[in-house]
């Protein structure tokens, strides 16, 4: 996942947040929220939207901050530019999932009444 979670957690910590204010503001428990900081998990779609929301910026600016903010472009160039269009592929994918079965689940629904 590169570099996000660290982002997230200097983003979270200029803000004088708490894990368990943003955890409580995404509305997730605190266990999650800190395993993402940890880099033990993943915080992409709708969790990704929700930290993005909390901070007042958007998600792209969340993915490319992780990767600019302390040099991560500058020094590696290409194979990191890669590793931010990769997140942020994996995010999308998420959401189409998601968006995904919300149409299936609606389309179910108007079968049904249809009967």
């Amino acid at each position: 996942m590169g570099k996000v979670h660290e982002y997230i957690k200097i983003l979270r910590q200029r803000k004088g947040l708490s894990q368990d204010d943003m955890a409580d503001k995404m509305g997730i428990e605190r266990s999650t929220y800190s395993n993402f900081e940890l880099g033990k998990t993943n915080l992409f779609s709708p969790n990704l939207a929700k930290a993005a929301q909390v901070l007042n910026i958007t998600e792209d600016e969340i993915l490319i901050g992780a990767y600019s903010e302390r040099g991560y472009l500058s020094e590696n160039g290409l194979a990191d530019r890669i590793d931010m269009l990769s997140d942020r592929i994996d995010a999308i994918d998420a959401r189409l999932e998601t968006l995904t079965k919300i149409v299936n689940n609606l389309l179910h629904k108007i079968d049904s009444h249809k009967k």
